[in-house]
């Protein structure tokens, strides 16, 4: 999406607010009571999408002939492609901003969920004669969500450091959905279950596989493939493990050099699946460890068993917090210093709390998992 430039485009919307509203109200008259929503979430972040999931669930379990439609990047639209609470998909890169504003004109939306908080949604909202704007606020906005938090006639503050899928679901409430349920969602293709099955075919079928990503989208974040490599070299003292490395095409180099460290030919790779074929190879996984990036959310969705390395991240905002998944903290009082909306800590910060994360406390937890299983 072209951007207007944002000072511009802020003046614009302060200029135009009044008929602007007034021009929403008098679209959503013209709907009869059917609820036209379009969804907001962050669009190229892999597990916060994952984690905005129950709230299509729940709006189609109140309204079942509602019609949702999604603005998502192209990059994270494979994890949400075959959702069937979706029926539309709008695909951000496809519109200059004016239209990505002719397009919601078009849908005419009487309702939007803005769940990432930005201004810039706030104004693509009230441009595209939407009526009803629900909107995360946040405590500390920087200034553009200052100038404009009021054009959202529905706002509900998210507190730092509170779980945010049941903040998302709240927000629900000024739809009239008060009968929530946490159900996360990454439903599969009939294509991507027939590739992995046959994937999986092909690997001895005693072996429990344990999914490792030693990469992540905020390399800031990541443990490092030295303790990586004693993790993996840990668990393949168990008998018929395999460790399965899985990442983005770029860290396939790093990925190979990671699987000559650890020396063993029960650590391999999987190659070819795309975004929305890794929910089907996850899937078949007995185990999967990672610092707190998208896939530890996929694994989530899907039951897997996970072991989420929180490193810096907070782990009461986000992370998984149910008995499928144990959640590795650093030693010692290290507080958290990155967060949902919050701002971040330094990056020294960030880096105390990976090197105070021990590979025993890691391993002691996948043992604990696969001896569940």
């Amino acid at each position: 999406m072209k951007k207007i430039p944002f000072l511009l485009w802020i003046l614009l919307t302060w200029v135009l607010y009044w008929p602007l509203a007034a021009s929403a109200r008098r679209t959503d008259k013209k709907l009869g009571g059917k609820k036209r929503v379009l969804f907001l979430p962050q669009f190229t972040r892999i597990g916060d999408i994952v984690c905005s999931t129950p709230v299509l669930y729940n709006i189609k379990k109140k309204y079942p002939d509602s019609h949702i439609a999604v603005i998502v990047s192209k990059k994270a639209f494979g994890i949400l492609k075959n959702n069937r609470r979706i029926d539309e998909f709008i695909l951000v890169e496809e519109y200059s901003t004016m239209g990505l504003i002719k397009k919601i004109r078009q849908g005419k939306f009487n309702w939007s969920l803005n769940l990432s908080s930005t201004s810039t949604n706030t104004c693509l909202v009230l441009w595209g004669r939407i009526s009803n704007r629900i909107k995360t606020v946040v405590e500390t906005p920087p200034i553009t969500e200052r100038l404009t938090d009021w054009m959202s006639n529905h706002k509900l503050l998210y507190k730092n450091h509170t779980y945010l899928p049941a903040h998302h679901t709240k927000l629900l409430g000024f739809m009239g959905i008060t009968d929530i349920e946490d159900k996360k969602e990454v439903e599969l293709s009939a294509q991507a279950e027939i590739k992995a099955e046959q994937w999986r075919k092909n690997l001895p079928q005693n072996m429990r596989i344990v999914g490792l990503s030693i990469t992540a989208g905020n390399k800031i974040k990541e443990l490092g493939d030295e303790k990586f490599a004693v993790l993996a070299k840990k668990l393949l003292e168990i008998e018929n493990i395999g460790i399965c490395c899985i990442g983005a095409p770029g860290d396939i180099p790093r990925i190979d050099a990671f699987i000559e460290k650890v020396g063993s030919t029960r650590c391999f790779k999987a190659q070819g699946f795309n975004l929305e074929e890794l929910p089907s190879l996850m899937k078949r996984f007995s185990l999967y460890i990672a610092v707190d990036t998208g896939p530890i959310y996929i694994a989530h969705a899907l039951g897997v068993p996970l072991i989420d390395i929180i490193g810096p991240v907070d782990p009461h905002e986000q992370p998984p917090q149910d008995d499928t998944s144990i959640r590795v903290l650093p030693r010692g009082s290290i507080e958290p210093s990155s967060f949902v909306f919050k701002r971040r800590g330094s990056p020294s910060e960030i880096r105390k709390s990976i090197e105070s994360t021990e590979v025993s406390d890691i391993a002691a937890a996948a043992i604990r998992l696969l001896e569940r299983r």
